[in-house]
């Protein structure tokens, strides 16, 4: 019974001898740079860019300043993209341009580090600083390539940022509104409207400010009710003449008749 144990014992080890003795394996602890070049290269090919990218990492000094260098590093570049790594492959993209500044992969090189930024960028209730930085590669590269045939996808790209942080800037404004901080919520909605002028939530954004301001005003002590409720009645005034179809009218045109009365009320009473 033991031989037997034995024996089986030595074909497992036997066997995972043989599986560890695999091509990859081979190539990877050989000493040929062109062996692990071409190997990288079939790998890349085949979709197994770990592998490629681990060959690739003992060779890409050897070629730096021959003629495969480039080929080869932009495919260093590109492996690394496409296993997701977006910051590694942002920085190995510029790299490769610094190197190869006159290479006919440029163009593409800067496009895909941008967009390297742009898959960075996370969901809107994060934070957006990768999201500004996403915009600022994606303008660059316009600056550089106004002709390019990928303006126009660098265009749609970058709505969909703003688009991101404008709903952020949004929900921010919100936030105060929905929290009862009438004050900072006027303050934030206002800021919405002068980043963005054309939002999508522009009608929402004044029938907010209209309901903020009239909170406002009610809570207010007597030195500043008068004004805050004349920016209540302004604010409805506005928001009829931007949204005439609008169906928060009957809403709204209730709560401006009572900052009226309010206002007749307080003038009343100061004249006594």
């Amino acid at each position: 019974m033991k031989q037997y144990t034995k024996l089986f014992v030595i074909a497992i080890v036997a066997m995972l001898t043989m599986l560890s003795c695999t091509p990859y394996k081979k190539v990877l602890k050989s000493n040929d740079n062109e062996l692990k070049k071409e190997a990288a290269l079939r790998y890349y090919e085949e979709e197994s860019y770990l592998k490629c990218i681990t060959l690739l990492d003992d060779i890409l000094e050897f070629y730096k300043l021959t003629e495969e260098g480039e080929h080869i590093s932009y495919i260093y570049c590109l492996a690394n993209y496409k296993m997701e790594d977006y910051y590694l492959s942002g920085y190995y993209f510029k790299r490769f341009i610094r190197r190869y500044p006159s290479s006919k992969h440029v163009e593409e090189a800067l496009f895909l580090s941008a967009l390297c930024s742009v898959k960075n960028s996370p969901e809107y209730r994060l934070d957006q600083t990768e999201t500004y930085n996403a915009l600022d590669q994606m303008q660059i590269f316009i600056d550089q390539y106004p002709n390019s045939n990928r303006i126009d996808t660098c265009n749609q790209i970058m709505d969909d940022l703003r688009g991101k942080l404008e709903l952020k800037q949004y929900e921010y404004a919100h936030l105060y509104y929905k929290t009862e901080r009438y004050k900072a919520a006027v303050v934030a909605l206002n800021e919405t409207l002068v980043k963005f002028p054309e939002s999508k939530y522009k009608e929402e954004i004044y029938y907010l400010l209209v309901k903020s301001k009239y909170q406002l005003a009610i809570n207010s002590i007597n030195d500043k009710k008068l004004k805050r409720l004349d920016d209540t009645i302004k604010s409805y005034r506005t928001f009829v003449t931007q949204f005439p179809d609008s169906k928060a009218l009957n809403e709204l045109k209730q709560l401006n008749n009572k900052a009226e009365a309010e206002k007749e009320l307080f003038k009343l009473e100061g004249a006594k």
